[in-house]
């Protein structure tokens, strides 16, 4: 896929969500900014809406008319709940938006970081965070994505603030 294609599929969802929700990308993206880059053919977004709300926020989607092939109800993944759906301008590109279900989630939200890319701007969340969220889905991507992370951010990670969202979350974070 043409990374000039996926970032400007990712500034048109910004656009989108930064008049409609508090959010971070996540994700393979996330990980090339904090870490190595990687190959990624979709975008990830954490968003301040509960998954408890995931209808009305399916109804936005649509209603923008920005977004298809939306499912019609949210994955659930060991502990990330999230809702996918496509971009019309792209309709390779899946977008997945991760639900802040929880406290852990929510304040990775308020910690965020703001970056540029190409023209503009996108939210991040701090690289202790995007450890954290990765851990909680533990695929093997993701998995490889905390050892890369760990290794170009090495003595920069807050790790008292790793251990306690881990041992609350009940994940294992081991360096």
């Amino acid at each position: 896929m043409d990374d000039h294609l996926l970032i400007r599929s990712l500034r048109e969802i910004c656009l989108f969500l930064e008049n409609q929700t508090d959010f971070v990308l996540v994700g393979g993206l996330a990980v090339g900014i904090w870490s190595k880059p990687r190959a990624t053919v979709d975008i990830d977004l954490l968003i301040s809406v509960s998954v408890h709300d995931w209808k009305e926020f399916k109804e936005r989607l649509t209603a923008s008319g920005q977004f298809v092939f939306i499912h019609e109800k949210p994955f659930i993944f060991k502990k990330i709940s999230f809702l996918r759906a496509s971009l019309k301008s792209n309709v390779h590109i899946s977008v997945d938006f991760l639900f802040a279900d929880d406290d852990f989630k929510n304040e990775a939200l308020k910690r965020r970081k703001t970056v540029t890319l190409a023209d503009f701007s996108v939210h991040i969340p701090t690289p202790e965070d995007l450890i954290l969220l990765k851990l909680l889905s533990g695929r093997e991507q993701d998995k490889l994505d905390v050892a890369n992370i760990i290794e170009v951010q090495g003595e920069n990670l807050d790790r008292a603030y790793l251990q306690y969202w881990s041992k609350k979350l009940g994940i294992d974070y081991i360096l």
